[in-house]
Protein backbone atom coordinates (compact mmCIF):
# COMPACT_ATOMS: atom_id res chain seq x y z
CA UNK A 1 0.00 0.00 0.00
CA UNK A 2 2.68 2.89 0.79
CA UNK A 3 4.53 1.62 -2.42
CA UNK A 4 1.43 2.37 -4.40
CA UNK A 5 0.91 5.98 -1.96
CA UNK A 6 4.56 6.80 -3.06
CA UNK A 7 4.17 6.12 -6.55
CA UNK A 8 1.27 8.37 -6.30
CA UNK A 9 2.90 10.76 -4.88
CA UNK A 10 6.00 11.37 -6.98
CA UNK A 11 3.57 11.34 -10.10
CA UNK A 12 1.92 14.15 -8.67
CA UNK A 13 5.40 16.23 -7.81
CA UNK A 14 6.83 15.21 -11.48
CA UNK A 15 3.33 16.33 -13.51
CA UNK A 16 3.37 19.59 -11.19
CA UNK A 17 7.27 19.89 -12.62
CA UNK A 18 6.10 19.79 -16.06
CA UNK A 19 3.61 21.93 -15.82
CA UNK A 20 5.82 24.40 -14.18
CA UNK A 21 8.29 23.91 -16.77
CA UNK A 22 5.94 24.59 -19.32
CA UNK A 23 4.65 27.39 -17.70
CA UNK A 24 8.37 28.80 -17.94
CA UNK A 25 9.02 28.07 -21.32
CA UNK A 26 5.81 29.93 -22.84
CA UNK A 27 6.99 32.68 -20.58
CA UNK A 28 10.38 32.89 -22.02
CA UNK A 29 9.19 32.32 -25.66
CA UNK A 30 7.12 35.12 -25.25
CA UNK A 31 9.68 37.65 -24.36
CA UNK A 32 11.62 36.63 -27.34
CA UNK A 33 8.30 37.35 -29.38
CA UNK A 34 7.25 40.90 -30.74
CA UNK A 35 7.51 43.31 -28.13
CA UNK A 36 4.63 46.96 -27.77
CA UNK A 37 4.89 49.64 -25.47
CA UNK A 38 1.41 50.28 -23.88
CA UNK A 39 0.36 52.03 -20.80
CA UNK A 40 -2.70 51.34 -18.91
CA UNK A 41 -4.89 53.56 -16.03
CA UNK A 42 -5.85 51.15 -13.36
CA UNK A 43 -8.01 51.47 -10.14
CA UNK A 44 -8.78 49.27 -7.35
CA UNK A 45 -11.89 49.21 -5.64
CA UNK A 46 -11.34 47.63 -2.15
CA UNK A 47 -12.55 47.75 1.17
CA UNK A 48 -10.83 49.44 3.54
CA UNK A 49 -11.40 49.21 7.45
CA UNK A 50 -15.13 48.22 6.27
CA UNK A 51 -15.24 51.43 3.77
CA UNK A 52 -15.36 51.02 0.08
CA UNK A 53 -11.98 52.62 -1.19
CA UNK A 54 -10.81 53.29 -4.51
CA UNK A 55 -7.69 53.08 -5.54
CA UNK A 56 -5.85 54.82 -8.28
CA UNK A 57 -2.84 53.82 -10.62
CA UNK A 58 -1.12 54.47 -14.04
CA UNK A 59 0.96 51.63 -14.96
CA UNK A 60 3.44 51.52 -18.33
CA UNK A 61 5.39 48.26 -19.63
CA UNK A 62 6.05 46.02 -22.66
CA UNK A 63 3.16 43.81 -24.32
CA UNK A 64 5.34 40.85 -25.31
CA UNK A 65 3.86 38.33 -28.35
CA UNK A 66 0.32 39.46 -26.71
CA UNK A 67 0.92 37.02 -24.42
CA UNK A 68 3.25 38.32 -21.27
CA UNK A 69 2.89 41.95 -20.02
CA UNK A 70 5.97 43.25 -18.09
CA UNK A 71 4.90 46.66 -16.73
CA UNK A 72 6.02 49.13 -13.72
CA UNK A 73 3.16 51.45 -11.87
CA UNK A 74 2.26 54.12 -9.18
CA UNK A 75 -0.77 54.15 -7.09
CA UNK A 76 -2.15 55.92 -4.55
CA UNK A 77 -5.75 56.68 -2.54
CA UNK A 78 -7.61 59.05 -4.75
CA UNK A 79 -9.03 60.31 -1.75
CA UNK A 80 -8.13 59.75 2.35
CA UNK A 81 -10.07 57.11 3.90
CA UNK A 82 -12.16 58.97 6.38
CA UNK A 83 -13.33 57.67 10.12
CA UNK A 84 -14.44 59.04 13.01
CA UNK A 85 -12.65 57.86 16.36
CA UNK A 86 -14.52 58.16 19.81
CA UNK A 87 -12.96 57.32 22.75
CA UNK A 88 -9.62 56.27 21.62
CA UNK A 89 -6.88 55.76 24.02
CA UNK A 90 -3.57 57.91 23.23
CA UNK A 91 -5.96 60.77 21.17
CA UNK A 92 -5.53 63.80 23.58
CA UNK A 93 -9.09 64.58 22.73
CA UNK A 94 -12.03 62.37 23.17
CA UNK A 95 -13.36 62.55 19.60
CA UNK A 96 -10.92 62.79 16.19
CA UNK A 97 -11.19 62.10 12.83
CA UNK A 98 -8.24 59.89 10.99
CA UNK A 99 -7.67 59.91 7.28
CA UNK A 100 -5.69 57.02 6.10
CA UNK A 101 -3.86 57.15 2.72
CA UNK A 102 -0.96 54.93 0.89
CA UNK A 103 0.60 55.02 -2.53
CA UNK A 104 3.18 52.72 -3.58
CA UNK A 105 5.21 51.82 -7.06
CA UNK A 106 4.53 48.50 -7.93
CA UNK A 107 6.31 45.59 -10.33
CA UNK A 108 3.72 43.58 -12.48
CA UNK A 109 3.58 40.92 -14.87
CA UNK A 110 0.47 39.76 -16.30
CA UNK A 111 0.23 36.34 -18.46
CA UNK A 112 -2.88 35.31 -20.91
CA UNK A 113 -3.68 31.74 -20.43
CA UNK A 114 -6.52 31.99 -22.52
CA UNK A 115 -8.06 34.11 -25.66
CA UNK A 116 -11.32 33.62 -28.01
CA UNK A 117 -12.39 36.52 -30.17
CA UNK A 118 -11.87 40.20 -28.74
CA UNK A 119 -11.91 38.24 -25.24
CA UNK A 120 -8.59 37.21 -23.31
CA UNK A 121 -8.34 36.13 -19.80
CA UNK A 122 -4.89 36.71 -18.00
CA UNK A 123 -3.40 35.89 -13.91
CA UNK A 124 -1.44 38.92 -12.79
CA UNK A 125 0.73 39.75 -10.45
CA UNK A 126 2.45 42.78 -8.81
CA UNK A 127 4.70 43.62 -6.20
CA UNK A 128 5.24 46.62 -4.87
CA UNK A 129 6.30 49.00 -1.98
CA UNK A 130 4.66 52.30 -0.12
CA UNK A 131 3.67 54.00 2.34
CA UNK A 132 0.54 53.87 4.66
CA UNK A 133 0.07 57.26 6.60
CA UNK A 134 -2.76 57.95 9.34
CA UNK A 135 -3.25 61.58 9.91
CA UNK A 136 -5.12 62.26 13.40
CA UNK A 137 -7.02 65.75 13.63
CA UNK A 138 -9.75 67.45 15.73
CA UNK A 139 -12.96 67.46 15.13
CA UNK A 140 -12.83 70.50 12.63
CA UNK A 141 -10.54 68.33 10.77
CA UNK A 142 -7.64 70.69 10.74
CA UNK A 143 -6.38 70.82 13.91
CA UNK A 144 -3.39 68.15 13.70
CA UNK A 145 -2.70 65.54 16.38
CA UNK A 146 -0.05 63.23 14.87
CA UNK A 147 0.70 61.31 12.05
CA UNK A 148 1.53 57.67 12.34
CA UNK A 149 3.83 56.61 8.72
CA UNK A 150 4.28 52.86 7.65
CA UNK A 151 6.14 51.08 5.47
CA UNK A 152 4.21 48.49 3.36
CA UNK A 153 4.86 45.78 0.62
CA UNK A 154 1.41 45.56 -1.26
CA UNK A 155 1.27 41.61 -3.28
CA UNK A 156 -1.60 40.96 -5.43
CA UNK A 157 -2.96 38.81 -7.74
CA UNK A 158 -5.77 37.51 -8.98
CA UNK A 159 -7.99 37.04 -12.71
CA UNK A 160 -8.12 39.93 -15.22
CA UNK A 161 -10.56 40.22 -18.30
CA UNK A 162 -9.54 42.31 -21.26
CA UNK A 163 -12.03 43.33 -24.14
CA UNK A 164 -10.71 44.94 -27.32
CA UNK A 165 -12.26 47.58 -28.17
CA UNK A 166 -10.06 49.02 -31.34
CA UNK A 167 -6.55 47.43 -32.55
CA UNK A 168 -5.30 50.05 -29.63
CA UNK A 169 -7.18 50.07 -26.90
CA UNK A 170 -9.81 47.90 -24.71
CA UNK A 171 -11.55 47.83 -21.69
CA UNK A 172 -9.49 45.35 -18.37
CA UNK A 173 -11.63 44.39 -15.57
CA UNK A 174 -11.04 41.77 -12.77
CA UNK A 175 -10.58 40.42 -9.50
CA UNK A 176 -8.72 39.84 -7.36
CA UNK A 177 -6.36 40.37 -3.03
CA UNK A 178 -4.19 42.66 -2.01
CA UNK A 179 -2.09 41.60 0.60
CA UNK A 180 -0.54 44.05 2.47
CA UNK A 181 2.89 43.31 4.48
CA UNK A 182 3.89 45.43 7.17
CA UNK A 183 2.77 46.16 11.04
CA UNK A 184 -0.53 45.70 12.25
CA UNK A 185 -1.70 48.52 10.98
CA UNK A 186 -0.62 47.92 7.76
CA UNK A 187 -1.55 44.34 7.38
CA UNK A 188 -5.32 45.40 8.40
CA UNK A 189 -5.58 47.47 5.04
CA UNK A 190 -5.59 43.71 3.39
CA UNK A 191 -8.61 43.14 1.61
CA UNK A 192 -10.23 41.61 -1.83
CA UNK A 193 -10.42 44.05 -4.93
CA UNK A 194 -12.24 44.33 -8.06
CA UNK A 195 -11.07 46.57 -11.04
CA UNK A 196 -11.88 48.33 -14.39
CA UNK A 197 -9.33 50.39 -15.89
CA UNK A 198 -8.34 51.24 -20.14
CA UNK A 199 -5.15 49.61 -21.90
CA UNK A 200 -3.64 51.73 -24.77
CA UNK A 201 -0.99 50.38 -26.98
CA UNK A 202 0.95 52.86 -28.15
CA UNK A 203 2.55 51.89 -31.67
CA UNK A 204 -0.67 50.81 -33.18
CA UNK A 205 -2.22 53.93 -31.59
CA UNK A 206 0.97 56.21 -33.77
CA UNK A 207 0.86 53.84 -36.78
CA UNK A 208 -3.47 54.68 -36.86
CA UNK A 209 -2.49 58.48 -36.41
CA UNK A 210 0.22 59.06 -39.24
CA UNK A 211 -1.85 57.03 -41.20
CA UNK A 212 -4.97 59.29 -40.81
CA UNK A 213 -2.68 62.64 -41.45
CA UNK A 214 -1.34 61.30 -44.29
CA UNK A 215 -4.31 60.81 -46.32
Amino acid sequence: MKKYILIFVFGLAYTKCNAQIAFMDTIAHALKGERRAYIGFHNRNTFILSERTRLFGVVGGFDFNEQVKLYAGLYGFGQADETLLTGRLGLTTDTAYRFTSTSNFSLGIDYDFFEWNRISLSVPLQVGIGNVSYDYTKIDRRTPIRTNNFRVVPIETGINAYYELLPWAGIRAGLGYRLNIGKKEVRRLSSPYYNLGLSILLKPLYHDIREAFAE
